[in-house]
Formats: structure tokens, C-alpha cells, sequence
């Protein structure tokens, strides 16, 4: 559906009390499924250092799209932001966030076993490739997304 300036959109708000930063030092791994940083944005800053972050995001064109680059960096140095992982859906090679967790598979499952919190928003479909990547690597420490969401630590917001 195409808009044009002026038209209405019938749209709704809907809480989702579960899709928080923890209060103590529990890991997070956030991760932009489809939907690139712009959800996520906040969490980095308002970290303040108490917890490690790593982040997962997709963009389409790194030169034109990477709108945060140089405030990631920033928030890197700054503690803010333990881990940066993007993936660039667009050009010869598209690869896709859950690409980019199977490439850093090793450190992902050794976060998650430390007793990190994997927060996912984007698209269900998207959302959908994440959990399977995240099965796959799970797998060999008898851990599964099912699980983690069972105990809280696997949360969503997807559309």
C-alpha cells in the first residue's frame, strides 16, 4: 500500500513489558532482525557500562545506511558496547543477521552459556531465520531458543 502525504494510518500501540534490559549485569545480545539498529538504538547508550552488549544488525548498503557507525564506535570505547556485528543484505555477497551470529557462533554460545539474554526485534519472518541460527548454534550446549525464553531470556518483539 502506497501513502501519500496527508493519509491516515489505523495503527495501535501494544506493550511489551518482557522486551527490557536487565537491571544487573546479565550479558545481552541484541539482535536487529530485519529491521536493522533503530529499535535497538537505545539500549546502547542507557547501558552505562553495567552490562556486556553485543549487538546484531543488518543494513543494506554499508556506505549509505550505517547511520550509527561513528556513535557505535563512540559507545564502544566508551564500554557501552562490548561486541558490533553487521551484515549487508544488499550487493554481490547479501548476508543476513543470522549470518553474521553462525560466523560468530563460538562467542555467542560461550555469552549465552555465561547466562546472557538474547533480545530480538524485527520482523517475524526474519525473527523466524534468527531462532533457527540460534537452534544451530545452541545445539551442541543442549540449549535451544524454547528454553532460554522459558527462563526469560529469550525475548521478542516482532511484527
Amino acid at each position: 500500500m502506497a501513502l501519500e502525504p496527508g493519509d491516515s494510518v489505523r495503527a495501535f500501540l501494544r506493550r511489551n513489558d518482557r522486551f527490557q534490559a536487565c537491571k544487573d549485569r546479565t550479558p545481552l545480545i541484541l539482535v536487529g532482525a530485519g529491521t536493522g539498529i533503530w529499535p535497538l538504538a537505545g539500549f546502547i547508550p542507557a547501558n552505562a557500562r553495567r552490562c556486556p552488549l553485543d549487538l546484531f544488525f543488518s543494513l543494506r548498503h554499508p556506505d549509505g545506511d550505517f547511520l550509527y557507525r561513528d556513535d557505535l564506535a563512540r559507545r564502544q570505547a566508551e564500554g557501552r558496547l562490548t561486541r558490533l556485528s553487521t551484515a549487508t543484505s544488499r550487493g554481490e555477497k547479501p548476508r543476513y543477521v543470522q549470518d553474521a551470529l553462525r560466523d560468530e557462533a563460538e562467542q555467542v554460545a560461550e555469552t549465552v552459556r555465561k547466562g546472557a539474554r538474547i533480545m530480538v526485534c524485527g520482523g517475524r519472518a526474519k525473527a523466524e531465520g534468527v531462532s533457527r541460527a540460534l537452534d544451530d548454534i545452541l545445539a551442541p550446549a543442549g540449549l535451544t531458543p524454547a528454553m532460554l525464553n522459558a527462563e526469560g531470556r529469550y525475548v521478542e518483539d516482532v511484527f
